[in-house]
């Protein structure tokens, strides 16, 4: 039986940054990484590999950190656990101290008929997977996509630039249902203006044909004939082994774990997309799950595993992400003006536009909107939501350390900020200070 100091099951983003953190700050112990998968892939990669990427091998998830760090990667399954080892599928058993689970989250299928059909796929993290929908893709030409969310936009995006004829269906009344409904227009309008249809409000009652898809029956009647339905509703964790473990965790939830990411044994951790997730700012169980959110758990994790080194700064998630459809990106962070209407949170606005550069001939120069919400009596910055060129992924960076900071409207206000000609906006009109002035105009009043 092998014996290792520490022990991480998954090879994601969450078990690579745990393993390296972890060997940072223990550098003379022994790690090992198991996972099933022999060639990982880059989970937010996946969307490109249909067009922009030329092979599904181009989103493999790099050995070589791993391989620097002196981590041992152990290919194969772990199936039980007896103490302080673990049994494999091919029998064989391995001894750890701590160990740290990082087995992340599986597509979900809804209960719709017919979903058993060839030509039905899921979205996952699967290599030979993906290949085979990959080549299925290829050969046909009219894809249905179940779902309006980041990943369903972004395999539309890359479908209609592989020339595809393709149809977003959203049960939601707008796409991209995480952010704000004018920017769900916006979506909306890109994917129509390169040549994609849309249906929002509505959903699939089934999957229509004998063994092989022919089309989509929708809740309403209607029908839409497609060759291929790709299938995206988002992602629950796996909990298989918190269940053979004897872990405590909720169904659909995650295994429940305490501020520093231990499971109910002491000796067991658990982080990103198996770990149960809660909101920022109110506390309630979180679906968001983001390879962000999962690096700096393994982070945390891997500096804590056998004493608390570094203090967990903040006790929930943002959801900070960005993504970009068609020449436009879009990123949100924190609460948007929907969910605090439906919190019932008391809030202020602020909007404001801006070219990204200055002046806004120079190359590469794109509009950018912002959009702001402060709280009404404490000022602080509660959420951000951005549309625009390139420069919205760091945009959308800086408004998260704000949120996390409690940074009020005033503190944005006289902030000291860093612009150029050929990379930001004019210090005169920049957005997030333009924007800022616009809620403070509107509580002053």
């Amino acid at each position: 039986m092998k014996k290792y100091d520490i022990i991480i099951v998954g090879g994601g983003p969450a078990g690579v940054s745990c393993g390296i953190s972890a060997k940072n700050t223990y550098p003379d112990k022994k790690i090992a990484l198991v996972r099933k998968e022999t060639t990982p892939m880059i989970p937010c990669g996946i969307p490109y590999v249909f067009s922009t990427l030329k092979e599904v091998n181009d989103n493999i998830l790099p050995d070589a950190p791993l391989a620097a760090n002196k981590i041992e990667i152990i290919t194969e399954e772990v199936v039980g656990r007896t103490d302080h080892k673990l049994l494999l599928a091919d029998n064989s058993e391995l001894e750890f101290e701590k160990l740290v689970l990082a087995v992340g989250s599986k597509a979900v299928m809804p209960p719709i008929e017919g979903a058993d059909k060839e030509g039905v796929f899921l979205v996952r993290k699967d290599k030979d997977y993906l290949e085979e929908m990959k080549s299925k893709i290829n050969k046909i030409q009219k894809v249905v996509i179940l779902g309006g969310g980041y990943i369903g936009i972004e395999v539309a995006d890359e479908l209609l630039k592989g020339g595809k004829d393709v149809t977003v269906i959203e049960m939601m009344n707008t796409l991209l249902p995480t952010m704000d409904e004018e920017f769900g227009e916006k979506i909306k309008s890109i994917i129509e203006e390169n040549g994609g249809k849309t249906i929002t409000g509505k959903s699939v009652k089934r999957i229509l044909g004998n063994k092989t898809v022919t089309g989509v029956e929708l809740n309403d009647g209607v029908i839409i004939n497609c060759d291929l339905v790709i299938v995206s509703c988002g992602y629950k964790p796996n909990l298989e082994l918190a269940k053979n473990f004897g872990l405590v965790f909720e169904e659909g939830k995650g295994i429940l774990v305490d501020d520093y990411l231990r499971t109910s044994d002491k000796d067991i951790f658990a982080i990103g997309d198996c770990a149960a997730k809660y909101d920022f700012f109110t506390g309630e169980s979180s679906n968001i799950m983001l390879a962000s959110t999962a690096m700096a758990e393994g982070r945390l994790v891997g500096t804590n595993l056998y004493s608390i080194k570094v203090i967990r700064k903040y006790q929930g998630v943002l959801g900070s992400f960005a993504t970009k459809i068609g020449k436009t990106s879009f990123a949100v962070s924190g609460i948007t003006e929907k969910r605090a209407k439906a919190h019932g949170l008391e809030y202020v606005v602020g909007v404001a536009k801006a070219i990204d550069r200055h002046p806004g001939k120079l190359p590469g120069a794109s509009e950018v909107t912002i959009k702001l919400l402060f709280s009404t009596y404490s000022h602080h910055l509660l959420g951000a939501q951005i549309m625009g060129g390139d420069s919205v992924g760091e945009l959308i960076n800086m408004m998260s350390v704000m949120i996390l900071n409690k940074m009020t409207d005033m503190d944005i206000d006289t902030l000291q900020i860093g612009t150029h000609p050929l990379l930001t906006a004019s210090p005169v009109v920049y957005p997030v200070i333009t924007a800022t002035v616009d809620a403070i105009k509107k509580w002053y009043k």
